[in-house]
């Protein structure tokens, strides 16, 4: 289930923005319960006030998880391999340990906070939840406008739709993408394996090749589009690119 609340006017009770300002900030928070251990996803926000366009993991918060059986990672992009893992502890549990300080983000040892981690905006991560049924709540300010994530030089980015609004890929354009030897991937929630392999011919390439109809999203066969994909708010996947110059530009989320 997901819950999407905008607080425009709170932020203006609170002192957030002013009459001042020619643009309005979005904040809101969006929960949404992970469909299974290894969920794929990420923010749909930024810190609120974040001139960088980036995300603190103390705007992300778990209800349900137990600290130390639940966590989620972080992907180095270059390798894949986890180079991050964290661990929440709610309010509740803190206060039954009779420390307050301990709410929030900690590594698998509780040993090193983690709530001052800060992530560019699209940055997704993978959990690995024991538990059923978490629940994952994202805070902060909508990022208003079209933007251009840089995956420049990253072979296996995890990507989120950083938006709250559900998309598909065909609102999705790739940059700098070359049919076939780069893609993305969606993994199943339960298992990790590999259920949808998108690639994306830009419009140039369809022209060349006297087709504009190719333009989108397809499967590496260049057999069935894939422009309808759903790509949920929060939902990420992992990209695997043999490019070092690949970007992609996500719609204004509140046009």
């Amino acid at each position: 289930m997901k819950k999407l609340v905008t607080a425009f006017a709170a932020c203006v009770m609170a002192g957030m923005v002013s009459a001042e300002v020619s643009s309005q900030n979005i904040v809101g928070y969006q929960t949404m319960t992970a469909p299974g251990a290894y969920f794929s996803t990420g923010p749909t926000f930024i810190s609120v006030g974040s001139a960088t366009e980036q995300w603190k993991l103390s705007d992300v918060t778990l209800n349900g998880a137990v600290p130390g059986d639940d966590f989620v990672q972080f992907l180095d992009p270059a390798t894949v391999a986890t180079v991050i893992q964290a661990t929440y502890i709610d309010a509740a549990t803190a206060a039954a340990a009779e420390a307050p300080e301990l709410e929030g983000w900690w590594d698998l040892s509780i040993e090193n906070s983690l709530n001052d981690l800060t992530f560019a905006a699209g940055t997704g991560f993978i959990c690995s939840f024991a538990s059923a049924g978490v629940s994952i709540t994202y805070a902060g300010e909508v990022l208003q406008g079209s933007t251009t994530l840089d995956l420049s030089g990253m072979a296996y980015p995890m990507v989120a739709n950083f938006t709250p609004v559900d998309l598909t890929l065909g609102s999705i354009t790739g940059i700098g993408m070359v049919p076939g030897d780069d893609f993305i991937q969606f993994l199943d929630p339960a298992t990790v394996e590999t259920i949808v392999q998108a690639t994306y011919i830009d419009a140039a390439t369809a022209a060349a090749a006297e087709a504009p109809e190719l333009e989108g999203w397809w499967d590496l066969a260049i057999e069935n589009s894939l422009n309808a994909q759903a790509l949920p708010a929060g939902a990420a996947f992992i990209g695997s690119f043999a490019s070092t110059g690949v970007m992609m530009t996500f719609p204004d989320p509140m046009p």
